[in-house]
């Protein structure tokens, strides 16, 4: 089994395979759009439940892939640093998924017409335990790299042997809840009366799961996604 530091050096060597060079900066961006890593969301029974209330879809955007509760994103970039984030994150600062992006939208009951806002380019913050992205309402102004989630920890990033007995990364990341920030942004955008603020002020929205290969594949896009 390899040692945890010795893991993060795998994938930073891997990234500069890729043509990236680590400067020395406190906090070090690798690119690692070139490496088998994702970041799973599963949306829970609640949330499904919630948006059903108000007939609102999700729906995949740029690099994200999937539909109805689980919606899987390319990682496309790691911050090597100082860390307070507990295991092999010792290392590990940020994480993103540049490039992939959720439409969240329903028809308004005002006047007919599709309303919603999507959520593009998601980090995760370990130093402060959230996850952010650029939060742009349909025909609105983009709030860059707003804090939509705060989360648990069920499983720090760690290394285990998947079902065919490779080594990977393995990290889950469970209770989602939504900021006040985000409330306010689904309240105006989709146009939510005060029982459906107070339902998803309460419900926890499901979980990430983040996994990285230390194996290559065909490079994604890392463009940041912007909604047209």
């Amino acid at each position: 089994m390899l040692a945890r530091l010795s893991c993060v050096r795998h994938i930073a060597i891997a990234a500069m395979g890729l043509g990236i060079a680590m400067g020395a900066q406190a906090q070090t961006r690798v690119s690692i759009n070139g490496l088998v890593a994702d970041s799973v969301q599963v949306f829970s029974q609640d949330a499904m439940d919630a948006y059903a209330i108000k007939a609102v879809t999700v729906s995949a955007r740029g690099n994200t892939a999937g539909g109805g509760d689980t919606f899987r994103m390319p990682i496309t970039e790691i911050y090597l640093g100082n860390s307070k984030y507990v295991g092999i994150g010792g290392g590990i600062v940020k994480g993103g998924a540049v490039g992939s992006a959720l439409d969240i939208s329903c028809l308004s009951e005002i006047t007919g017409q599709r309303i919603g806002l999507t959520l593009a380019n998601f980090r995760i913050d370990y130093h402060r335990k959230l996850v952010m992205a650029d939060v742009t309402p349909h025909g609105g102004q983009t709030i860059a790299n707003q804090a939509v989630y705060t989360y648990k920890v069920r499983r720090a990033m760690a290394i285990e042997a998947d079902a065919s007995g490779k080594l990977v990364l393995d990290e889950r990341l469970v209770g989602l809840r939504m900021t006040p920030n985000m409330v306010a942004q689904m309240t105006q955008s989709l146009e939510l009366d005060e029982i459906s603020v107070a339902v998803i002020e309460s419900i926890e929205f499901g979980e990430l799961k983040q996994k990285i290969d230390i194996a290559f594949r065909a490079p994604v896009s890392a463009t940041p996604y912007t909604p047209q």
